[in-house]
């Protein structure tokens, strides 16, 4: 166990690496964080979301032994630097692209639109690889242009898991490189506003279907990009906008852009918070989304997921690292992981989840 001169630090000024001088328990009285552990950005994210403001940390003390997470491992390789160079080209190109549609009134070439992401999923590769990839880099600029690009890729690549012919993935990927281009009409300091929004603000935001939808009408590209435009943020409980449509009245695109689009908003690191763990974006989506997404899509969607990472090692809550050896079908956020020597079924420990993947 660490020693040494306690002090106290705001969760904000936590950096990785500093070491816990008392252990952390949530306001339900459940540990999060046992002492002597050496902070990472996912336990740091963890104790902020508990809404914890102030920890104890040894003064002038840094782990060197903090496990890097598998993400770390895989931003070290030289795959993961050329997909960097191949996604930055993208991001750049579909910038332009989107300027010219928006700004100067140029007419849509689809074959030119998707050649760079196409070229992305075309390479070596596999689908799982490119979901990593993208978690991976995180842009924290371009936001609008970097979030169409993400969803174009994670929405084409879920779409091959559901058996969509070439032709239906080349419209679904240029629908999903334009769902949001009515956001680059919003002004940028609502929709790049650090924060929650107020109702007006939304209001605001929420504007985007119908400015993107307008813009695309006349162009002559097949209808379901159109539809994708306008119905992206429709939800299969008529909870959505902007027409309050229930699922049999919501195309399948835009069923599947709905998932991409909130899977990447999930991941994505933002200015008031880190990027989460994949297994609490399935997890909020297993909790909140069977009712709002459609089960034929989000179903195959999660269960690829998590299947990826099946014998990887995991940080859970309380420190300990472990391997992921079952996935509960029942409950696909919550895998069964071997921990020395110790079988833990985290579907039946909620005081445990998995704070990193290693």
């Amino acid at each position: 166990m660490q020693s040494g001169k306690e002090k106290t630090v705001f969760i904000f000024e936590a950096e990785e690496g500093m070491i816990l001088a008392r252990d952390v328990y949530s306001p339900g009285g459940h540990m999060i964080v046992p002492q002597g552990v050496a902070l990472t950005h996912d336990l740091i994210n963890t104790i902020a979301d508990n809404h914890i403001l102030e920890i104890l940390i040894y003064d002038g003390i840094q782990g060197t032994d903090t496990e890097p997470t598998y993400f770390d491992k895989l931003r070290a390789t030289p795959e993961f630097t050329k997909f960097t160079e191949e996604y930055n080209g993208t991001v750049s190109t579909v910038k332009n692209n989107l300027n010219d549609i928006v700004f100067r009134d140029k007419e849509i070439d689809v074959s030119t639109l998707i050649a760079d992401t196409d070229s992305i999923l075309s390479g070596s590769r596999s689908n799982l690889q490119v979901f990593d990839m993208l978690h991976s880099l995180r842009k924290n600029d371009d936001l609008t242009y970097v979030h169409c690009v993400n969803v174009s890729l994670i929405a084409t690549i879920i779409g091959r898991w559901l058996n969509m012919s070439e032709d239906d993935l080349n419209v679904l990927s240029t629908a999903a490189l334009l769902h949001d281009i009515g956001k680059l009409m919003i002004p940028e300091e609502i929709l790049l506003k650090p924060g929650k929004l107020t109702a007006a603000e939304f209001d605001v935001i929420k504007t985007h279907v119908n400015l993107g939808f307008n813009l695309l009408k006349d162009k002559n590209i097949d209808n379901r990009i159109k539809e994708v435009c306008l119905f992206h943020h429709e939800k299969c409980d008529g909870s959505g906008y902007p027409f309050g449509l229930k699922s049999d009245k919501i195309p399948l695109m835009a069923k599947i852009v709905t998932v991409a689009d909130v899977y990447d908003a999930m991941t994505a690191a933002r200015v008031y918070r880190g990027s989460m763990c994949p297994f609490d974006v399935i997890k909020i989506m297993e909790d909140e989304s069977f009712s709002k997404y459609d089960p034929n899509v989000l179903l195959p969607f999660i269960n690829h997921v998590v299947s990826s990472y099946l014998h990887t090692n995991v940080r859970l809550s309380d420190g300990r690292i472990g391997e992921v050896v079952l996935i509960n079908s029942n409950r696909l956020s919550r895998p069964s992981i071997m921990c020395d020597g110790e079988f833990i079924d985290l579907s039946k420990r909620p005081d445990l989840s998995i704070n990193a993947i290693l």
